[in-house]
């Protein structure tokens, strides 16, 4: 068995060495190359960021393009990114009608928050093409930006539905994870659409149908926190909230759950709880965000800095500040850093091997083409990670203001009841499954200490609300 899997992979590594020699053979032909049959030759051959030149030559240069290119263009773009042909000119990716170059014309749009564009020509793929589910997605998000809210709740719940089937019909893991992250993508955003139209209940629900397996959970436990926050379930809101204290989510801290925290105790009245979670804050987030503001502000313009770090080891990562370690760790397991992560170390893996070839002229270009590649995902990784460093820092500065003001008015609350010489009537008390709201969906689950998989983001508080307020007697 062994012995004709060896010969299977001999036959085939032969194989694509012999259309790279095709494609070699052609390239030294003439100035006026084929692009079209070197960019085949390469295609079979595997050497897909080589493939890319010669693609856009193609597109550029021909009033038309074939099903069989369009094709081989859909794999091309799964292998390398939809990134990868971002580069050409609008009218190029738009004169051929293709709905893969149509994709690609989308997300450029997209990113240059010119959203009616993006919209507009992402609803022109196809709904039986593979790029239907993403297509969906940009357009859902686009309408949701421009306040379209009805046709972006429409185009997500077709996504929904599109990108479940596909999944379904999809024969390879990976690609059935890249219609599963689509899927859940779209869920989360019809949660959103009803949250911002303040149907709380119906978003806490929707949420709920992301399963906990999934890398976009963690991030439902602040969004349905703050939904059963605005419905006054703040036991509801307070349970969601320690979720991230579990070991399994120790790298998902967020500065915005600690304010969401705080607000809780606050609105049941209980100030001592929220002026301890405010100086907590203070003390651990804040210090330790100082310390990690000047490594960040020495490293700015750097082009690798960043992205070395995520490289890195979480050890070693750990050593330099207690945050870097859980940033990076939540970064890797963010979708687009995830995705673009794969062609980088596809284009990476593919440059070992032309680097082992032997030199020609050929293979020289198909280097120069591929390094350019390499150094321009490099330096976009690097600015992703970047940004999200930033982020959290101007999360904590931002949270930290609001904190200062809920402070404030805990304190003229304290300094209120003082005044007409009132004070609250219960005292802080360790909570009763009384005060405990459940839908006849939801269990008791006992919580006894310990951080069990199957009981995260389903926990609650049982606090009494402690606002009401009795006359102090004079002695």
């Amino acid at each position: 068995m062994r012995v004709l899997l060896t010969i299977f992979l001999m036959t085939i590594a032969m194989s694509s060495n012999a259309h790279f020699k095709l494609a070699q053979k052609e390239f030294k032909k003439s100035q006026k190359k084929k692009s079209i049959y070197i960019f085949n030759e390469l295609f079979k051959s595997k050497y897909y960021f080589s493939a890319l030149p010669f693609a856009a030559e193609h597109i550029i240069e021909s009033k038309s393009i074939s099903r069989d290119f369009e094709n081989k263009l859909e794999i091309l773009l799964l292998k390398t990114g939809t990134n990868s042909l971002a580069g050409m000119k609008n009218k190029d990716l738009l004169k051929h009608g293709s709905a893969t170059l149509h994709l690609v014309y989308a997300l450029k749009m997209f990113r240059l928050n010119k959203f009616k564009r993006a919209v507009r020509v992402a609803e022109k793929i196809p709904l039986n093409n593979k790029f239907a589910p993403e297509a969906l997605y940009i357009a859902g998000t686009g309408r949701e930006l421009l306040n379209d809210l009805a046709r972006s709740e429409d185009r997500f719940n077709k996504c929904i539905k599109i990108s479940g089937q596909f999944k379904s019909r999809a024969n390879k893991e990976k690609l059935k994870r890249y219609y599963s992250v689509i899927n859940e993508s779209c869920i989360m955003h019809v949660a959103r659409l009803y949250y911002k139209q303040k149907q709380y209940k119906k978003a806490i629900d929707t949420y709920n149908l992301i399963p906990k397996t999934s890398y976009r959970w963690p991030y439902t436990l602040i969004e349905k926190a703050w939904a059963n926050y605005y419905i006054e379930d703040f036991n509801r809101t307070l349970g969601l909230v320690v979720t991230y204290r579990s070991p399994l989510l120790q790298s998902y801290f967020f500065p915005e759950a600690e304010v969401l925290n705080a607000l809780s105790f606050y609105r049941l009245c209980l100030y001592d709880d929220t002026l301890t979670t405010i100086d907590q804050y203070y003390k651990v987030y804040k210090s330790r965000s100082t310390h990690l503001k000047k490594i960040i502000i020495a490293n700015k313009d750097s082009h690798t800095y960043f992205i070395n770090l995520a490289f890195s080891s979480l050890k070693d990562t750990e050593t330099i500040n207690p945050y870097i370690r859980n940033l990076i760790t939540q970064i890797r397991k963010k979708i687009k850093f995830s995705v673009d992560l794969v062609s980088y170390k596809k284009a990476k893996n593919e440059l070992k091997h032309l680097k082992q070839k032997r030199k020609t002229r050929f293979t020289k270009f198909l280097i120069r083409n591929v390094e350019h590649s390499i150094k321009w995902r490099t330096q976009h990784l690097n600015h992703y990670v970047k940004k999200q460093f930033f982020t959290f820092i101007n999360d904590i500065h931002r949270f930290s203001y609001e904190m200062f003001n809920i402070k404030l008015e805990v304190m003229s609350k304290k300094r209120n009841l003082l005044y007409r010489n009132k004070e609250l009537v219960a005292t802080r008390s360790r909570g009763s499954h009384e005060n405990v709201k459940r839908t006849i969906y939801q269990q008791f689950w006992n919580f006894e200490g310990s951080f069990w998989a199957d009981e995260l983001g389903d926990y609650s508080y049982g606090l009494k609300s402690n606002c009401q307020t009795v006359k102090v007697s004079k002695r």
